[in-house]
C-alpha cells in the first residue's frame, strides 16, 4: 500500500487555479461542511496528519478544497501570507482493490 505525498505547488499558478475555482463554483471551504465532508469522505482525506505535516512546515496555512479533475482538483492546504500551496497527494489504487 502506498503513502500519500505532499507537494508543494508554484504559488502564482495555484492563485489562478483557486480564482477559476470560485467563478465555476468549485472550490469548497471548511465553513461549507457539508459539501466538505462528502468530499473528504470520498477522497479518504486523512485531514487532521496532512493539516499536522503541513503546520509543521509553515504556519498561516489554510484548508480548500478545488472539486474538480486534473490538474488542480485536491485537497490543499495554503497561506496567501507566505505565497505557498502544499497539495494532499492520495496514490491511486491498484485495480482489483
Amino acid at each position: 500500500m502506498s503513502r500519500p505525498t505532499v507537494e508543494q505547488l508554484h504559488f502564482p499558478e495555484f492563485k489562478r487555479a483557486v480564482e477559476r475555482a470560485i467563478v465555476a463554483g468549485t472550490r469548497i471551504t471548511p465553513k461549507e461542511r457539508d459539501r466538505w465532508s462528502k468530499y473528504v469522505a470520498t477522497h479518504n482525506v486523512r485531514e487532521s496528519n496532512f493539516q499536522a505535516y503541513a503546520r509543521g512546515l509553515f504556519d498561516n496555512l489554510e484548508p480548500l478544497i478545488l472539486d474538480e479533475g486534473p490538474p488542480w482538483g485536491g485537497y490543499y492546504m495554503w497561506s496567501p501570507v507566505e505565497e505557498v500551496a502544499l497539495r494532499w497527494n492520495k496514490p491511486p489504487r491498484p485495480p482489483g482493490t
